[in-house]
């Protein structure tokens, strides 16, 4: 039996996980999607540089191609402000990016480009929608530190961003990262809109420009709690320590501690994603058993775009004598894909083991 390997099929499969694990905290001022006869302006140097993985094992993985932000855009016919565009890649080719040397060696990130307001008030002057691109890196033996450049932004990307707000009518900041990082810096320049693009493979530009372009609705959730600060997570004053590190969270771990102890402390919740669309969700049936309890749920699309939305259960289990967190998930779905007006049924399953 000979089986044919349709390379294309992957890539598909490759940019559509891209386009759905995608996460939008924030969308204002309709700032995305970005119309066909738009042009925007985009800063950060990583437009050049995109991270389609972490450090160590995977990121050692070579391909044949990185699709990155920029050249998806351009892929997708969105018309790019040229003019700032050439003044980066000429500073970008005078200032080679670090490699880094040995296993772990890669820096968090690269130096990214000093600008001043004139180049901003120019870039604003053909463009009312700027976006801005922060990358990080991280991984085996290259664990992300407290530190400028690393969990926190440099002063020349704060800088470049409060210059971009001063200036641009609308700002969308995309973070090409691995894992959370620090939002308060990025949320005192107040940006339009605000996407977690992750490190996406070597597809990642053309998944995260079909969510820019309105292809794509955004139908990712947060996997993580996006605390305010670093010090909210229980574990930060023991991470890191060479010697013990106490397991404090006990089985209070990720959301449920901030659930349980620490809502107030709590930037973007673990399961919280944005759309383009709007869902109605009903409960329209409802069976426990000795085993299990199954809800039958039924989505409507109730907006102008086609999307997806994630049905997530939470529950609340007795004290007992140990304690329990105030809300556990314990069941989700996806929709597929619905267009205006569509409707879905899911049944959501919940074993009571879990």
């Amino acid at each position: 039996m000979n089986m044919v390997l349709d390379w294309n099929k992957y890539i598909e499969k490759a940019v559509s996980t891209v386009s759905e694990g995608i996460v939008m905290l924030k969308n204002n001022n309709e700032a995305l999607p970005i119309a066909a006869n738009e042009t925007v302006s985009v800063f950060g140097r990583i437009q050049f540089h995109y991270y389609k993985s972490g450090t160590g094992s995977g990121g050692m993985v070579n391909v044949s191609k990185v699709t990155g932000i920029l050249d998806g855009l351009l892929e997708a016919g969105v018309k790019v402000n040229e003019e700032l565009l050439g003044i980066y890649r000429k500073w970008d080719e005078e200032n080679p990016v670090e490699q880094g040397s040995g296993w772990g060696g890669e820096p968090w990130s690269q130096k990214e480009m000093p600008i001043d307001d004139n180049v901003v008030k120019m870039a604003a002057s053909v463009s009312k929608k700027a976006i801005v691109i922060i990358g990080r890196t991280a991984g085996e033996e290259q664990d992300l530190r407290l530190e400028e450049g690393s969990y926190l932004l440099s002063k020349t990307e704060i800088d470049m961003l409060r210059k971009v707000r001063k200036y641009f009518d609308k700002v969308i900041v995309l973070l090409n990262v691995g894992g959370l990082m620090d939002l308060t810096d990025i949320e005192d320049c107040a940006p339009d809109a605000l996407l977690y693009v992750w490190q996406g493979g070597m597809t990642g530009g053309t998944g995260t420009a079909d969510v820019l372009t309105g292809k794509v609705s955004p139908s990712g959730k947060l996997p993580d709690t996006a605390a305010k600060k670093v010090s909210d997570y229980p574990s930060d004053h023991y991470f890191g320590n060479k010697i013990r590190e106490p397991y404090t969270e006990d089985i209070f771990v990720g959301y449920r501690w901030f659930e349980t102890f620490a809502k107030d402390s709590v930037l973007y919740s673990f399961g919280f994603g944005l759309s383009y669309t709007t869902f109605d969700i009903a409960m329209t049936y409802a069976r426990n058993t000795e085993t299990e309890t199954v809800i039958d749920v039924r989505v409507t699309n109730t907006g102008s775009y086609k999307g997806k939305e994630v049905v997530q259960v939470y529950c609340e289990a007795p004290q007992g004598r140990l304690g329990k967190p105030a809300r556990v998930l314990c069941g989700f779905e996806k929709t597929k894909e619905l267009a205006p007006g569509e409707s879905q049924s899911l049944k959501i399953k919940i074993d009571h083991r879990t």
